[in-house]
């Protein structure tokens, strides 16, 4: 985890937080000395590219794992041979029709081989409002007690940009990855590989702050707001990780 320094300002003359770490200061570290050479805040397009003025869609907590029954054909017996004719001249065993060896519905020298289908209920995971899956993984008492840690991954087969933005009235901070690569906050070497982020837990909890989460989308791969999640603190308490895990987009 990378943990936010604390910057002394030389323009406005007042301390403000940031650095090349995230989240709150380590343990005996003294507000207003930097611990590393300070650096400016990056702009929106190093932080990778400029994201879309759309607005995002506003979800819960039991989105990321509502489900929904689905009815589907399958087999309620074992697969045996039917007669050409049938399978072509049944929709249910079109695909066995088309793999089989017939070579019409009147041929009486081959075989469909096919089982006799039911209907069977399916449960399956009902999709965010612009078609992604994510997992979500809460993990208790893994930080210190007044911090909240917040963590970005993607399956193996998401390549494109994904973000999540911790927003409240302090500085946003921010975890992201592309192509199997991540980062926090800073685009830069020390934040290379880093996917989790974190902020005081007094911060987290509060009712205004909330999680903003980004994706690449298009021909041109806009960075675009998607989905935005509030209520923080109906699933959150000091000392938590949550794992944010994009499988779908």
């Amino acid at each position: 985890m990378q943990m936010r320094n604390w910057l002394v300002s030389t323009v406005l003359g007042i301390g403000l937080v940031g650095g090349a770490g995230c989240g709150p200061l380590e343990d005996g570290q003294t507000p207003g000395v930097p611990t590393e050479p300070t650096q400016p805040e990056p702009s929106r397009e190093e932080v990778g590219g400029s994201v879309s003025a759309m607005a995002a869609t506003g979800i819960s907590w039991a989105d990321f794992s509502a489900t929904q029954v689905k009815y589907v054909f399958s087999c309620a017996t074992s697969v045996y041979a039917h007669s050409c004719a049938f399978c072509a001249t049944d929709g249910l065993y079109a695909a066995e029709y088309t793999t089989s060896g017939c070579t019409s519905p009147g041929d009486i020298t081959h075989t469909c081989f096919t089982c006799d289908k039911a209907l069977f209920p399916m449960t399956e995971r009902v999709e965010l409002p612009d078609g992604d899956l994510i997992d979500v993984t809460i993990d208790h008492g893994v930080a210190a007690s007044n911090v909240v840690e917040f963590r970005l991954q993607s399956a193996s087969n998401i390549s494109r940009w994904k973000q999540v933005t911790l927003l409240s009235s302090s500085q946003p901070w921010k975890v992201w990855n592309e192509s199997g690569n991540s980062w926090c906050n800073w685009p830069s070497t020390s934040t290379a590989n880093c996917d989790t982020n974190s902020e005081w837990s007094s911060i987290v909890l509060d009712p205004s702050t909330r999680f903003l989460f980004s994706k690449s989308k298009g021909l041109f791969g806009t960075h675009t707001d998607v989905y935005e999640l509030s209520n923080l603190s109906a699933q959150l308490t000091g000392g938590d990780r949550v794992t944010f895990r994009w499988v779908k987009d």
